[in-house]
């Protein structure tokens, strides 16, 4: 049962449409800071005459991710019980119930869990032990610098949402001692919205077993928000957009993870547990808290990177050629110029008439089906799209010799029938708006085996120049590189869409150029065709990662290929405790190449073989202590 009392004390006030420009401050190491248009749901209403999503279709769940792997170490952890919290709930029996969860959760995790309820009981405690604050809104002054005192010693600090905002009585204070807490230079009450969500990006120790810029959806009750600096699990729109909690902007931060100079680890939620919308919101909460229990434990965990090759964020350039078939020669001379590969969606029975236009189109790159005839797909029954879905797949290995694995669907309207056919008539992946559920490719389980829906989360040349009516294209430069800048800061994929009667003519084509321009320029990139990018989300996938701990306190992993397909271009992110500089990697007992991240180290694996392994132990120097 949730809370009927606000931390708060404050009139309520009504729905407000948040808009305008945002920023969206959600950077790794190395990444640089840009400013994001809110666009809302514009690039989600793109294609359609009709009133297109206005009609429903139901798409099955996406597979989860795979789960981090995580030393299975025991640790210990005081659960802090606070007398006077419990009296602030309505329901008496609400914050108890919230500490129950709590402690259920810190077991599935490892740890042993003890509870206190005084500052001399947290005092006791020693500095490598985790101590979790959870819901502890009513709190004494001692008890709140007890709290403060465990990090600075060295020990893990969890807490969640109000903690310190009342004083023993419950009287209101404010957020000093949450700020103390934390470190967060501003803390705010968000105010009710339409919906809540929060997004995931990468680059976080909250992050692992996360698809980059996974969204969240929360029921609405009281939540916080923080001001810190760095990467941060943040408040968002529905569309992946960071919405702070008032008119500044840099207070927008859902979860937060700092350290003391001791190298006690600290983490806040601004959240409590349960609060998700639904069954999976919850599953995926419990694993963003599950997240921070383990890193503030100072628990190894690791994870293939999303991107091969240290890359941050991956982009696809692709075109739909409808029609003026010639203009897509243009695009396909550009890419082999800058060496970038183009994914062509053609619809299918039209290509027939330009048999010149195949070779071009299949040098810089791969060719996909926007089906034979451009009929919309969602709603047909299976047995009429598997015949019409096989009719476009056989139409382009006739025109060009090759097989077809990208479905660009008309309207980017599909179903769950669409993702089996297309499956069953051997293609691997569609490029479509996925409701921006994340920025990362997602992969459907169908009869025939998984296939990959890669999202388009960035608007597209119909979005610019037929909706917003823009003139010049510069315009449109300017559009692909705000939503570039938003997937980076997410680390996931930014798909540049156009189309042969849109962007076809010369000024357009160039815009394309100056995208992988700028993106080479900026580095942590990798440009990939849509084939490439869904045959390594599936490697990824199906690759696995296992850890275990080593005497003298080092981790051994070791990363499997998939069974049926090699593992080019992986790195392994490892979290790790202490700072990263106490450890060293080896492979064969001798040291290998790594680089430093904020949280441990990052691993380059040499290419694997269909069901090799690789196998790493990564020491702690004896001369270092934990830290960081």
């Amino acid at each position: 049962m949730s809370p009927k009392r606000d931390p708060v004390p404050r009139a309520r006030s009504p729905l407000q449409w948040l808009g305008g420009i945002l920023l969206l401050g959600v950077l790794a190491a190395g990444v640089v800071a840009a400013g994001v248009r809110l666009w809302q749901d514009i690039d989600i209403q793109r294609l359609t005459s009709s009133a297109a999503l206005a009609e429903p279709h139901t798409v099955p769940a996406a597979l989860l991710p795979n789960a981090p792997a995580v030393a299975q170490q025991a640790y210990e952890a005081a659960l802090f019980y606070s007398p006077s919290s419990r009296s602030f709930f309505p329901d008496s029996q609400y914050y108890p119930d919230q500490l129950d969860q709590w402690e259920r959760l810190i077991g599935e995790t490892g740890g042993r869990v003890t509870r206190v309820s005084s500052a001399a009981e947290i005092e006791a405690l020693s500095g490598n032990e985790l101590l979790v604050a959870a819901s502890a809104v009513c709190l004494r002054r001692e008890e709140v610098t007890a709290l403060r005192n465990h990090a600075e010693r060295g020990g893990g600090l969890l807490v969640t949402w109000a903690a310190g905002a009342r004083d023993s009585n419950c009287e209101w204070l404010g957020w000093h001692a949450l700020r103390t807490l934390t470190g967060a230079a501003e803390i705010r009450e968000l105010r009710q919205r339409e919906a809540l969500y929060f997004t995931v990006p990468a680059g976080t120790p909250l992050s692992l077993g996360f698809d980059p810029g996974t969204r969240v959806e929360l029921r609405y009750e009281s939540q916080l928000a923080a001001a810190t600096d760095g990467p941060r699990t943040y408040w968002s729109d529905w569309a992946l957009n960071a919405t702070p909690a008032d008119a500044n902007d840099a207070v927008h931060a859902a979860a937060t993870t700092g350290w003391t100079e001791s190298g006690g680890r600290i983490v806040w939620f601004g959240f409590r547990l349960g609060h998700g919308a639904r069954p999976e919101d919850n599953q995926r909460m419990s694993l963003l808290l599950s997240n921070g229990l383990r890193w503030a434990a100072q628990i190894p965990m690791a994870e293939i990177t999303a991107w091969p090759g240290g890359s941050r964020s991956a982009l696809m350039i692709s075109q739909d050629v409808e029609s003026q078939f010639g203009n897509a020669v243009a695009l396909a001379d550009l890419a082999r110029r800058k060496s970038a590969r183009v994914s062509f969606f053609v619809v299918s029975q039209m290509a027939l008439d330009f048999p010149e236009v195949a070779d071009s189109l299949k040098l810089a790159g791969e060719i996909g089906s926007q089906t034979s005839d451009h009929t919309i797909l969602a709603g047909l029954a299976y047995n009429d799209l598997r015949p019409r879905l096989g009719r476009s797949w056989a139409e382009i290995r006739g025109w060009t010799g090759d097989s077809a694995y990208g479905l660009h669907p008309p309207e980017e309207r599909f179903d769950e029938n669409t993702l089996r056919a297309w499956r069953e008539v051997g293609g691997t992946y569609l490029l479509a708006v996925n409701e921006s559920r994340t920025a990362s490719p997602e992969v459907f389980a169908t009869p025939a085996g998984e296939i990959v829906l890669l999202p388009r989360i960035l608007k597209d040349d119909y979005n610019v120049f037929v909706q917003e009516g823009a003139l010049r294209s510069m315009r449109l430069t300017e559009a692909y590189l705000e939503g570039m800048a938003k997937a980076r800061a997410l680390g996931g994929l930014a798909v540049i869409s156009t189309r042969s009667q849109v962007g076809g003519v010369p000024s357009r084509v160039r815009v394309v150029g100056e995208v992988i321009d700028s993106a080479r320029a900026t580095g942590g990139w990798w440009i990939a065709s849509g084939r490439d990018i869904s045959d390594w989300w599936l490697a990824r996938r199906e690759s696995g990662v296992q850890m275990r701990g080593t005497v003298g306190g080092g981790v051994e992993i070791t990363v499997t290929a998939p069974m049926n397909s090699a593992l080019a271009g992986a790195w392994l992110e490892i979290i790790l405790p202490g700072l990263p500089q106490n450890w060293l990697p080896t492979a064969n007992g001798q040291p290998i190449q790594y680089f430093e991240s904020d949280w441990g180290i990052r691993i380059p694996i040499e290419q694997l073989l269909a069901g090799e392994e690789a196998a790493f132990v990564v020491l702690r120097e004896a001369s270092q202590t934990s830290g960081g």
